[in-house]
């Protein structure tokens, strides 16, 4: 009687840290006690026969109790197991009751996706858009994070990063969008002027920024280019060049909707769209709405990202 309120005691405190008994080794247990056979809990569950013996054998070692014996090839409960099932019983049901409970509120499509992007993307190309998100989704709350710096996913800064390139993460779930093309525009005012690429005034990514893809292709592409204006951000160039100061490499997205502007240059692939997000995010029902969504949006506008509705200003 003694092993028997032990064991029953040991599987009501499975919540206690100090007993470090895995949830899912529990699941095994009922289906082995219920089956068995380690054969038949095996094909139940999508394992090996070999791994439900060790789980089985795990618990054991947590529980520091016998729980079965083995009797022509059939595991039977020890009597102090036949006690106990009822409480490990009840931990399924309310496990089951708790994820059913959770997964119904997120089915709803309710609640707040965080989102983090450069401030281009999203200004240029994102909010003009979130309208038609929020006809299909209006009870979801999105909370938009413009920043250049990498928000941390593992440490759940934001659900989703839309990124300007491939990510070196390992970790994080990755997916890719699109090819970005690039072109070099200027105000229609200054384009008139004939004049080449490098006797047009640029408007250049200040010097810490030299890294950067588009940079990298104007110092290679114009290396004499003579700048008028630095700056930091990609909005700030695309102003500058709507206001005809001079000529910058910026994202055809950003260029092409613009009908002062003009491609100087055929466009050319200079970067990836790609988002990202945390492993646990990607199930969740809110999460993958706004993903499909922007996947829909960015499928429909591959002309807009490729620059393949546009003419450039020698006719190519």
């Amino acid at each position: 009687m003694a092993v028997k309120l032990q064991l029953e005691w040991r599987l009501l405190q499975t919540g206690n840290a100090k007993m470090q008994i895995n949830w899912n080794d529990l699941k095994f247990l009922l289906a082995l006690a219920r089956a068995g056979k380690v054969a038949d809990v095996a094909r139940e569950t999508g394992v090996d026969s070999t791994t439900v013996t060790r789980r089985i054998k795990a618990l054991e070692q947590a529980l520091q109790c016998q729980l079965f014996k083995r009797i022509d090839n059939r595991y039977l409960p020890t009597e102090a197991l036949q006690q106990a099932l009822r409480n490990a019983e009840q931990a399924e049901r309310e496990i089951g009751l708790m994820t059913q409970r959770l997964t119904q509120q997120d089915a709803h499509l309710r609640g707040r996706v965080r989102i983090t992007s450069v401030h281009t993307f999203i200004n240029s190309y994102l909010l003009p858009r979130l309208s038609d998100f929020y006809e299909r989704y209006p009870d979801i709350e999105l909370e938009i994070i413009a920043d250049s710096s990498q928000l941390d996913l593992g440490r759940h800064e934001a659900d989703l990063a839309i990124r300007m390139g491939r990510p070196g993460q390992q970790s994080i779930v990755t997916r890719r969008l699109t090819e970005l093309h690039y072109s070099v525009y200027a105000h229609t005012r200054l384009a008139d002027q004939g004049r080449e690429l490098s006797g047009l005034p640029w408007i250049l990514f200040e010097e810490r920024y030299s890294s950067l893809p588009e940079a990298q292709w104007q110092q290679q592409q114009v290396p004499e280019a003579q700048a008028c204006l630095y700056c930091n951000v990609g909005l700030a160039m695309l102003n500058a060049v709507k206001s005809g100061l001079g000529v910058a490499c910026i994202p055809c997205y950003m260029g092409q909707p613009e009908p002062e502007l003009v491609a100087l240059v055929p466009p050319f692939s200079l970067r990836e769209l790609w988002v990202l997000m945390h492993p646990e995010k990607r199930n969740l029902a809110r999460v993958r709405a706004f993903l499909d969504w922007l996947e829909q949006q960015v499928n429909a506008d591959q002309a807009l990202f490729l620059g393949q509705a546009e003419d450039t200003i020698d006719g190519t």
